[in-house]
């Protein structure tokens, strides 16, 4: 670069606005490259076809109660060698969407180079890390190139010119199968398991000619392609999988994620498996627990059959329009399974005075009784239904008395088996659920078993001096979460102001239950 004196002004001064001069030249070289280099469409969120699906299926595992299942996964490899994607980022995100209200899974990340999940467990274990309760596995099955091909063409030629096109058309098939295994025992459930296929478009059109102008010649081509992404379709069907495979899991009617019903021969098949393949007592159970989480049902809840039981089936199926013959079948489960426990409870209760309550002398019974219904009572008057308990306890009594930095150690029982909801009031007022968590999301307690509070990967420690409380409410039947408490993570302080608020929203939406409390006082 040349630089010229300029009269007045020092040489070193010179040198420094030459300097400044390369540097703005360098700066604006460098500026533009960047802007040269730089992508001209700006990044999108992905969107896929089933994020509303995603969606749906959270709002469907807080509305089963399902919480704090703990999986894992390697990711689903590809067995054909021709798709290369990062499947196992795709699956944690896929969860990530169907657990944002409910807190239905817990995803633990173990990476290896090998992404064995043989070699992740044993490093668990190595390790004294906690064991994840389940993992998805499966693979790109199959990726079958150009499985059907469709070309057509045409031409034209004349002295002066020639034209011709052709149509190419092509399908691909990408499968993929996935299901759940026991991270303990390595055993895959059968029913989880899935297959889905998808087609991958490509196409194109193309046209070409020539002629001549005198002594002049011309010709042309154009050629339009276009296909459909493997990388795209990977995601497709690992969000597909997830909701079949998760949602037979779970055992919660999926099918209405993906826009069908029980009416699709498919899904009612899947059904169909699901009722061939339950033990008598765990149907007759689960019929139990439905109709008498909608108050239809005040019998007990022992898998057993009852004339209690027939009555409130055949009053459920005259309302949901079913054949109304006292019978447990395939209609009456699905359509249970069909709808939420909310839903169902709309439907108009049952009038009192048409209800035959079983374990009442007959004189108690309905006046509009048939002769015959009274006739097939036995002779002798049944003995009165033994009142459903629900025990807390301590191991230092009824009042127990502990010190700052020792640990809290209760236990719960019950006299049938039911369904209960624990709660930690500190001293501060702030009340938290830890039972059911993480570690053991099933709130179902056998009749006379001991749980253990706080059980499983936690303990509490008593950190200040004061009164504290934990309150424990069950019933012998199936409880419907207060809206006001669902999607709360364990050992998270409550939109509440005390322990009595909980217990009071739950017997407000339950009235067959029963709470028990123990006061605790934490000394210096």
């Amino acid at each position: 670069m040349k630089i010229q004196k300029i009269k007045g002004i020092s040489h070193g001064l010179m040198v420094a606005l030459a300097t400044q001069s390369i540097g703005a030249v360098a700066a604006d070289i460098g500026a533009e490259a960047a802007s040269g280099a730089g992508p001209k469409t700006p990044a999108i969120k992905t969107v896929t076809n089933f994020s509303q699906a995603l969606r749906c299926m959270d709002e469907l595992f807080l509305a089963y109660g399902k919480q704090g299942i703990v999986i894992t996964s390697a990711g689903i490899p590809d067995e054909t060698g021709k798709v290369r994607t990062g499947t196992k980022e795709m699956v944690i995100s896929t969860v990530a969407k169907m657990t944002l209200k409910s807190n239905a899974f817990e995803f633990i990340d173990f990476h290896s180079a090998q992404d064995d999940l043989g070699q992740l467990f044993a490093a668990i274990g190595d390790a004294g890390r906690k064991l994840p309760d389940y993992y998805v596995r499966g693979s790109i099955t199959q990726m079958d190139d150009n499985a059907v091909r469709k070309n057509k063409g045409a031409g034209i030629s004349l002295p002066f010119f020639d034209f011709g096109y052709s149509k190419d058309e092509s399908y691909d098939l990408l499968s993929m199968d996935m299901s759940v295994g026991e991270a303990a025992s390595r055993k895959i459930l059968p029913i989880t398991s899935t297959s889905n296929t998808m087609i991958l478009v490509k196409g194109g059109k193309s046209g070409e000619g020539g002629g001549r102008l005198g002594k002049l010649g011309l010709s042309f081509n154009v050629d339009l392609s276009r296909s459909e992404g493997v990388g795209a379709a990977t995601r497709t069907l690992i969000e597909l999988g997830l909701i079949e495979t998760l949602g037979k899991f779970t055992q919660v009617p999926y099918w209405k994620c993906l826009d069908t019903n029980l009416t699709n021969p498919l899904i009612r098949d899947q059904a169909r498996e699901w009722y061939d393949s339950a033990k008598e007592k765990d149907l007759l159970l689960f019929v139990q627990r439905k109709l008498a989480g909608m108050n239809r049902y005040n019998g007990p809840l022992d898998g057993a059959m009852s004339d209690a039981l027939k009555e409130a089936v055949a009053e459920y199926q005259s309302k949901a329009g079913l054949i109304a013959n006292g019978a447990v079948n395939f209609d009456l489960y699905a359509s249970l399974l069909d709808d939420t426990q909310n839903q169902l409870a709309a439907l108009p209760a049952p009038s009192p005075a048409t209800k035959t309550i079983p374990g009442l002398a007959p004189a108690m019974k309905s006046p509009a009784a048939s002769p015959a219904a009274v006739t097939t009572a036995a002779p002798a008057a049944p003995a009165a239904p033994v009142a459903f308990r629900l025990t807390l306890e301590s191991e230092r009594g009824a009042r127990p008395s502990y010190r700052v930095g020792e640990f809290l150690n209760m236990s719960l029982s019950m006299n049938a088996h039911g369904t209960a909801y624990c709660y930690y009031e500190d001293a501060s007022r702030t009340t938290a659920r830890i039972f059911p968590n993480q570690f053991h999301p099933d709130s179902s307690v056998s009749a006379g078993g001991v749980m253990r509070l706080p059980g499983g990967g936690f303990k509490i420690r008593f950190d200040r001096a004061g009164t504290e409380r934990v309150g424990c409410v069950g019933a012998d039947r199936e409880l419907v979460v207060p809206a006001g408490l669902k999607g709360a993570r364990d050992l998270t302080p409550l939109p509440v102001r005390s322990l009595n608020d909980v217990v009071g929203q739950f017997k407000q939406a339950n009235p067959a239950a029963v709470a028990s409390f123990v006061d605790i006082t934490v000394t210096p």
